[in-house]
C-alpha cells in the first residue's frame, strides 16, 4: 500500500535584501564601461557612508552592449549601454532598513533598487528538518486511518521515498510565497526630502516536502 504524507511549514523571514540595479550610456565603448565603473564605486560609496558594511556589499555582474537608434533613411547612431547591479543582504531589522533606504533616498545618484525578504540558511535548514518529519507523520497517520477502515493490519514500511527538487536545481522549489514588496521597482533621485518610512511587513515563507512510504499490509484476522 502507498501512502503520500505532506506538509508545510512557515515563519517570517530574517533577511532583508537590496538588489540595486545601475545603467549608463555612452557614445564610445571606453566612455560607457567607465561610467558604469565609477557608478558602482558610487552606489558602494554611498551604501558604506551610511553605515552599510562593506563585506557585505556585492556586484553581481557588469554588462556594457551596442546600442543602435534609428535616425532617418537608413542611418543608425551607434552607442553603448552599461547596466550592473549590487547587492546587500542583511538580517532585517527596521534600523537596517532606514540605512538602506537613506542611502537611496538622499544622494545625488538615479538608482532602480527592489527590496524583497528571504528565509536564512539557517531557517530554511530547520524548516526542512521539521517539514520532512511532519510529512512522514502525515503518511503514517494516513495509513493507520486506511488500515482501519479497510479492516487491514499495518506490517512494516518497506520503503520510503522523497524526492528532493532541490539538488541541482537554483530554484528552491520548496519554497511556498516568497515575500516581496509590492511596491516593485522605485526610481529614487537626489531629493532634500526626509528618508522614506515605510511599514515593513514581510510575508512568512513556507518549506513544502512531501513523501511516499509503501507499507506491508494484510487482512486482520
Amino acid at each position: 500500500m502507498l501512502v503520500n504524507g505532506t506538509a508545510i511549514l512557515k515563519q517570517t523571514p530574517e533577511i532583508l535584501t537590496a538588489s540595486i540595479t545601475i545603467k549608463v550610456k555612452g557614445v564610445k565603448f571606453n566612455e560607457c564601461q567607465e561610467k558604469l565603473v565609477k557608478a558602482i564605486e558610487q552606489a558602494r560609496n554611498i551604501l558604506v557612508k551610511k553605515g552599510i558594511e562593506k563585506e557585505i556589499i556585492h556586484t553581481n555582474d557588469l554588462n556594457v552592449s551596442e546600442r543602435s537608434e534609428y535616425i532617418s533613411e537608413g542611418r543608425t547612431k551607434l552607442s553603448y549601454e552599461g547596466s550592473s547591479s549590487v547587492n546587500v543582504e542583511h538580517l532585517y531589522s527596521q534600523e537596517y532598513a532606514k540605512k538602506i533606504l537613506s542611502a537611496l533616498q538622499n544622494d545625488s545618484v538615479n538608482f532602480l533598487y527592489n527590496l524583497s525578504f528571504a528565509l536564512s540558511e539557517n531557517q530554511k535548514s530547520i524548516l526542512r528538518q521539521k517539514t520532512i518529519d511532519l510529512a512522514i507523520s502525515d503518511a503514517k497517520e494516513k495509513a493507520a486511518a486506511i488500515a482501519k477502515s479497510a479492516n487491514l493490519r499495518l506490517v512494516k514500511i518497506n520503503t520510503i521515498t522523497f524526492l528532493d527538487n532541490n539538488q541541482g536545481s537554483f530554484y528552491e522549489s520548496d519554497l511556498v510565497q516568497e515575500g516581496r514588496l509590492n511596491s516593485g521597482y522605485i526610481a529614487m533621485s537626489k531629493t532634500s526630502g526626509p528618508t522614506p518610512v515605510i511599514d515593513f511587513n514581510p510575508k512568512e515563507i513556507g518549506i513544502k516536502k512531501s513523501v511516499t512510504i509503501e507499507w506491508l499490509i494484510e487482512e486482520k484476522k
